[in-house]
């Protein structure tokens, strides 16, 4: 069904007033909904299946957001409540303003619609902005708070906002301290309350899908029941070249847990290139390194490579190829002569599109929970 994206867009005073921003949201559909032939408009639904309360600072992550929730509401008309903070502004201000987003099938009269409340916020007023957030929550239908910005935890806005959310949408590549967030996420996450969604490891979709997949092999799960060694490399986070990057982390996490993997606290290292880790499956050894890459622009954090080795001499792989956007995986099996492998499309969503993925689900990721925590021991071994 092609679509088509209008906006409609009020300024309103200085200050915020939920009633009057009520009103005028409701006589702004009033107009939109009259019969055509008074107003000249299309029928409109107008629609609410969700709250999403979006953080932003900065003029350019404003008009981000701005853009990728036109994604968004194609799947998900809704009420977005977009905070846009000037934290370091020396004057407090804090004024709204409201609009609508519709998406116009092109086989009906009908347009379906979500609306938007922008606060702008600054200074001192950023603080307290949460207290003009609650009031404007449309009531029975769940709350998503996309943080689109690095999580601080320490942040009193960020604790309260997380607060009202049935979910909270996060992206880990953000991450200007990734051991020492990681460790505070998974701190969080521990109380089993928090029901959280990470865009960066949505990233990695793709690539545990083919890592798995090998265990799908009847021929390969001899072999994979004895590994021996794991391999990551990966381009090294743009905001701290000195720490493991959050995906590399993730990725190593998430094997560790659900092999039953236990971190041994003697044995690892890392030099601020290349980490080894001690692992133990049961009364054996794994060897787990994660090794950083030349910094590479464009590709901030990004995993390059993963390979398993076995006690058979067999290895199993999955490889970035970054000029074509594709991943090559297979088997290089003892004996065999020749590497079994395959090169498929790498999965390039826009980030509209992972968000949207991400409003389909309340329920918490155990998975996602148990790479967390798995990363969090990772890097306590190593005294980070």
């Amino acid at each position: 069904m092609e679509t088509q994206a209008s906006t409609t867009q009020v300024s309103l005073a200085r200050g915020i007033d939920a009633a009057k921003l009520e009103r005028e949201l409701g006589a702004m559909w009033a107009e939109m909904s009259a019969p055509e032939g008074e107003s000249g408009a299309a029928g409109v639904v107008r629609a609410c299946v969700l709250n999403l309360v979006v953080y932003a600072e900065g003029a350019e992550e404003r008009s981000e957001v701005d853009d990728l929730l036109s994604e968004v509401v194609e799947r998900h008309p809704c009420r977005a409540i977009v905070l846009a903070a000037e934290r370091g502004a020396r004057e407090a201000r804090l004024e709204a303003f409201v609009s609508t987003r519709c998406q116009l099938s092109s086989r009906g009269s009908k347009r379906i619609c979500g609306e938007q409340i922008t606060i702008e916020a600054a200074g001192s007023a950023v603080a307290t902005a949460s207290s003009a957030v609650a009031p404007l929550l449309v009531p029975d239908v769940p709350v998503f708070l996309w943080w689109k910005d690095i999580p601080h935890y320490e942040d009193r806005l960020f604790t309260r906002l997380a607060g009202m959310a049935d979910r909270l949408v996060i992206d880990s590549a953000s991450f200007d301290r990734p051991h020492e967030d990681l460790r505070r996420l998974a701190e969080l996450l521990a109380g089993g309350r928090m029901r959280l969604s990470d865009l960066n490891w949505g990233r990695l979709t793709s690539w545990r899908a083919l890592v798995a997949g090998f265990w799908d092999v009847a021929d390969y799960r001899d072999s994979l029941a004895q590994i021996e060694r794991v391999f990551i490399e990966y381009d090294p986070p743009d905001l701290s070249h000195e720490e493991i990057a959050p995906k590399a982390l993730l990725a190593l996490g998430w094997l560790a847990s659900c092999l039953g993997w236990e971190v041994s606290d003697e044995g690892s290292t890392f030099d601020g290139k290349l980490a080894r880790f001690n692992l133990k499956d049961g009364g054996r050894s794994v060897e787990a390194v994660l090794a950083a890459t030349d910094d590479v622009a464009g590709r901030d954090g990004w995993l390059t490579s993963l390979t398993i080795s076995t006690a058979a001499g067999d290895e199993f792989f999955v490889e970035l190829l970054l000029e074509e956007r594709r991943l090559r995986t297979g088997a290089r099996l003892r004996g065999a002569g020749h590497a079994c492998e395959r090169v498929l499309g790498y999965e390039a969503r826009t980030e509209g599109e992972r968000l949207s993925g991400e409003l389909d689900i309340l329920s918490r990721d155990e998975v996602y929970e148990g790479a967390v925590a798995s990363a969090a021991r990772l890097l306590a071994a190593l005294g980070s």
